[in-house]
């Protein structure tokens, strides 16, 4: 039997983790949604060990891209953004400042997955040790 990949949710919409976790949450992924962000997503982070990151960009306290430049300065797991912004600029800001991939809403649950497997096979070295460059002891 195949490991399942841990995916971690980041988002402040309930709709949207709902969506993510019936969508994604059988077959290959295993789900684990917050809504946490700064150091108490980081300690998340560490006690859910998972191999990928859905980050909302519409968050309350630190958007999306505040949350990925954080995230960068101690760990390389791969971030996908998802946001309502469609622009071609948002997009392209998003990827320049860490995020491996990006995807508008709305979206298809198929068209995600796929983008899942594609960003993970893009960035295998970081499935293999996440915490790379971490800047502190795991417990």
């Amino acid at each position: 039997m195949l490991a399942k990949t841990k995916i971690l949710t980041v988002s402040s919409d309930p709709d949207l983790r709902r969506i993510l976790q019936q969508g994604l949450g059988n077959g290959n992924f295993e789900i684990v949604c917050t809504e946490h962000t700064g150091n108490t997503l980081k300690d998340v982070i560490i006690a859910e060990e998972p191999n990928f990151i859905i980050l909302d960009i519409l968050m309350p306290d630190l958007d999306g891209i505040e949350i990925c430049l954080r995230l960068r300065q101690w760990t390389q797991l791969p971030i996908m953004m998802l946001t309502t912004w469609g622009t071609e600029d948002s997009t392209v800001r998003g990827l320049n400042l860490g995020a491996d991939s990006y995807l508008t809403e709305p979206f298809g649950i198929d068209v995600l997955k796929v983008r899942i497997k594609e960003t993970l096979k893009r960035n295998t070295a970081a499935t293999y040790d996440p915490f790379a460059n971490i800047n502190f002891q795991k417990p």
